[in-house]
């Protein structure tokens, strides 16, 4: 079957749109298998900092709510917060690290915990996506960058993250929590 003058570039741009297609869903899988098996992470920013948190430990993502403070608590628990008729503890996840003591704010990010044993929550400034980043992180001396290393797993290099930003340190939660969990 012949093809018309005006069906022809019609094909051509057909092909080339499912050549761009099928290259561009085939982007960076060289790299990933490369490297060996990867596990997803939802990065986080805190100030200057990028922490990131395993996904499968991640309930939920949701705008900051007001805060109400516990007496006594420690300076990382910023308070119990409401969600989903359920009250949850809120961890400045900064602070939890050792980083600066900002300023519990109706701005920024919850992030749900999942599999904490009580409800807990992390107070982070901003998510700022998803990356698959290799199983097998690397945990360079970040006590000389004021970072308490205890729950520290990890630290994915530049390039790692969703939009290819400046590396991150990725959080251990258990480890974390166990200081503030009953």
């Amino acid at each position: 079957m012949t093809q018309t003058r005006a069906e022809a570039p019609a094909a051509r741009l057909k092909a080339l749109r499912a050549e761009r297609s099928r290259l561009l869903a085939g982007r960076g899988r060289g790299t990933a298998e490369a490297a060996g098996p990867t596990r997803a992470v939802l990065v986080c920013a805190c100030g200057d900092d990028r922490f990131a948190l395993a996904l499968a430990q991640v309930a939920q993502v949701l705008p900051a709510r007001p805060v109400t403070p516990l007496p006594g608590a420690p300076a990382a628990v910023l308070g119990l917060i409401a969600i989903s008729g359920r009250v949850v503890s809120l961890i400045a996840l900064a602070r939890a690290l050792g980083r600066g003591a900002a300023a519990a704010s109706d701005e920024g990010h919850v992030v749900l915990v999942r599999g904490a044993g009580v409800p807990v929550a992390l107070a982070v400034d901003r998510v700022l996506g998803i990356a698959e980043i290799a199983e097998a992180t690397d945990v360079p001396a970040l006590a000389e960058a004021g970072l308490s290393t205890e729950a520290v797993s990890g630290y994915a290099p530049p390039g790692a993250g969703p939009d290819g930003e400046p590396g991150f340190v990725v959080v251990d939660l258990p480890r974390l929590l166990r200081r503030y969990l009953p």
